[in-house]
């Protein structure tokens, strides 16, 4: 049983529920992570899609859904469409990733006129639960900002560190990843590292502190740590892992997802609403810890 998502869902039982925009739901582990959301009291079910793929989808998967508004709409753009809209108007808080393509939603999601900009930049925070490690371990960006310049990339850092502190961090510990703990100007990632840490210091992230350059060992091992002589808040205790790229990022949560059997969740921040968007071959269990996810930043 992953215990640290099973404490944190029974504090967002508590929280009450609110209508999830599931887009084109006739994705069989989500209907079920709905049905599951649904159950412990934090969700109400509103399926965008073709009624009939739908009804075929519920009874396929076996999903106990007790009260789900179905919104009929013909096509991924017509549904993403209707579930933006629903999340815009208020029916619904959060919005949720079923059988259709992420680009197809997230054009949806930035539609200028329509969608749901605020003027933040959007970053994924995956949150996952490792084995032997005693606190959730967050790493951001593995799915939307490819490669962000520094400005984005210190948008990143607040973004996860908000999602850290509502899901129970009080004062997060935020790494910055690089190859080496020695800064090199040859390296972006390390140069990155390096201001955002400047700006750490006077005051850009408060309630937090942000460190680097370092390397992954050093971010999450103590013994690591020691070794290399490193001082400071974050070394050996890190809480958030700030990815150079996308690509890093991605690959390393995805590593400790089917390497360390980590247990997992996402959430897509900085737009109006929070937006779940996991992979395809994700389980209902990563699907439900992610609905959680989003309804304790709400």
């Amino acid at each position: 049983m992953s215990h640290l998502f099973y404490g944190f869902r029974e504090r967002v039982k508590r929280m009450g529920s609110v209508g999830i925009s599931l887009v084109e739901a006739f994705d069989e582990e989500a209907l079920l992570a709905l049905a599951e959301a649904e159950s412990e009291g934090f969700a109400l079910p509103f399926l965008m899609g073709d009624p009939d793929k739908i009804e075929r989808a519920i009874e396929s998967s076996g999903a106990r859904l007790q009260n789900p508004v179905i919104v009929e709409a013909q096509g991924p753009l017509e549904s993403a469409r209707a579930g933006t809209r629903l999340v815009r108007e208020g029916t619904c808080r959060i919005l949720m990733k079923g059988k259709i393509g992420t680009g197809s939603l997230m054009k949806a999601v930035l539609d200028r006129e329509e969608g749901l900009r605020t003027g933040r930049i959007l970053s994924h925070v995956a949150c996952l639960e490792v084995p032997g490690y005693d606190r959730f371990i967050f790493v951001t960006d593995g799915g939307v900002v490819l490669r962000p310049d520094l400005p984005k990339k210190a948008e990143i850092v607040s973004n996860a560190i908000d999602v850290a502190r509502l899901m129970g961090v009080e004062t997060p510990r935020v790494a910055v990843l690089a190859p080496s703990e020695v800064p090199n100007p040859d390296s972006e990632a390390s140069v990155h590292a390096v201001e955002l840490a400047r700006m750490s210091r006077e005051g850009r992230f408060p309630g937090a502190f942000v460190e680097g350059p370092m390397a992954l060992d050093a971010a999450v091992s103590p013994e690591a740590a020691s070794i290399k002589g490193m001082t400071g808040q974050v070394p050996g205790r890190a809480d958030v892992l700030v990815a150079p790229d996308v690509v890093s990022g991605n690959s390393i949560a995805k590593s400790m997802q089917y390497f360390a059997r980590a247990v997992m969740g996402g959430v897509i921040v900085g737009a109006a609403a929070p937006v779940v968007v996991i992979s395809r071959a994700d389980t209902a269990q990563v699907k439900l810890n992610s609905i959680a996810m989003a309804r304790a930043l709400i």
